[in-house]
């Protein structure tokens, strides 16, 4: 059997192999090729310093248009085809992504994202602070006459949905058909591998540009206390949202509130589990939570390897390489974390590191908005696993990446008494 390492100058950034344990391969890069010509047709950016510059340059580096490169089935026009060769579901994709306000530069992405803040400002989430607090201990409960339980799918995978759905206006009874084709959805924004999987993809865009169709129609005749309505009411008030702006919004909130949280949630109490000296330090004194959220945040981002794309306006000379005017730009917000020239001990798992900037929420204008509901949902949660009377003691010890996701773990079982 053939013992030859991976190579690690020419990644295969998209892989299960390099996405399940990113952490070597964005090391090398680090340090031998930090603004790197990646296979797939885009430069990846895994310098702190480097991936703060192009985030913080909307001029330079836009978000406008940016697709992921020459080599990418997806094309430079955006992350769905949209030439002649392009289907139908491919083109209304293709225009909807266009339409989402993380995709957009000012003044568009301004004028869309003041509409949306209001949702998630520290107010809005203290008066949900209530049915927050209820969601959570309805899945204690639920896990406790289990005994024996996955952390993902019985307990992280719900609090954010329901939440995040609530927010929004998707009605329970379809969350978890909103959820699944919304991850069939996402792997338009991937490359491609396989004409099987790519039809599934498409399949779940076309369900969900006609579910969020019949959605705003129905909060245009009948509003209700939700952000669909709200968004609705805004462009009634000629606020100059139209109706595909406002269902591209609410699919980038729904990633932004539902989808990453999940996994700060199981992540983060599979890091305190494995280090117990950790976990003790916490339950001593739980004025450490903050700390631990911040460490959890830099330790273990959702997706170590890549971010939303951005698209260089001109030639940008960066880490000793020209970027062309037109070149996709992809920043590994992860790699950043893990920067040594930033942080002491980058590889190290320490809740008491303070004063961290980390980079898992982005920085400058596209800075994550759901940024304080992902930290007050996951301190709630870990409050309930892990500073309550009830002992979690782990089944899973050595968890896997799931292969639908890479960016979260399969399943970590957990054993309660």
């Amino acid at each position: 059997m053939s013992s030859a390492k991976p190579d690690l100058s020419s990644p295969d950034l998209h892989s299960y192999a390099f996405e399940s344990n990113p952490e070597p391969t964005l090391a090398w890069l680090r340090e031998h090729d930090p603004v790197h010509w990646s296979r797939h047709g885009y430069w990846f950016i895994t310098r702190y310093d480097d991936v703060r510059a192009v985030l913080g340059d909307p001029e330079r580096f836009s978000s406008q248009k940016a697709g992921f490169g020459a080599n990418n089935p997806i094309g430079k026009d955006g992350p769905a085809k949209t030439g002649a060769g392009a289907s139908d579901a491919e083109k209304t994709m293709s225009k909807g992504l266009a339409l989402s306000f993380n995709q957009q530069d000012p003044p568009d992405h301004s004028r869309v994202r003041t509409l949306v803040n209001q949702a998630f400002s520290r107010r809005e989430i203290s008066e949900r602070a209530d049915r927050i607090q209820a969601v959570v201990d309805g899945l204690m409960a639920a896990v406790r006459v289990k005994g024996e339980f996955d952390l993902i799918t019985d307990f992280a995978f719900h609090l954010p949905i329901i939440v995040a759905s609530d927010i929004i206006g998707i009605p329970s009874e379809d969350r978890d058909l909103f959820r699944r084709n919304f991850e069939l959805a996402a792997r338009l924004m991937a490359p491609k591998r396989s004409e099987e999987e790519w039809a599934e993809a498409l399949k779940g865009a076309k369900w969900q540009s006609s579910y969020m169709g019949e959605l705003i129609a129905s909060r245009a005749r009948e509003p209700r206390e939700d952000l669909i309505s709200a968004l609705i009411q805004a462009s009634e008030d000629d606020q100059k949202l139209t109706g595909g702006e406002v269902a591209s919004a609410i699919m980038t909130i729904f990633t932004a509130a539902g989808t990453t949280t999940e996994r700060m949630i199981s992540s983060g109490a599979f890091l305190l589990l494995t280090h117990p000296e950790q976990l003790a330090a916490l339950r001593a004194d739980h004025s450490l939570m903050d700390n631990v959220l911040e460490e959890i945040l830099r330790f273990h981002h959702p997706n170590q390897s890549t971010s939303t794309n951005r698209r260089a306006t001109q030639d940008v000379e960066l880490g000793g390489k020209t970027i062309r005017a037109g070149d996709t730009v992809r920043v590994s917000l992860g790699s950043a974390n893990r920067d040594g020239t930033q942080f002491d001990r980058p590889d190290a798992f320490d809740i008491a590191r303070t004063g961290t900037k980390h980079m898992s929420f982005g920085f400058g204008i596209h800075f994550c908005l759901g940024s304080a509901l992902a930290r007050y949902e996951t301190k709630a949660a870990l409050e309930a696993l892990l500073l309550g009377d009830d002992t979690l003691e782990l089944v899973t010890t050595d968890p896997v990446k799931d292969p639908d996701r890479p960016d979260r773990y399969k399943e970590i079982r957990v054993r309660m008494s």
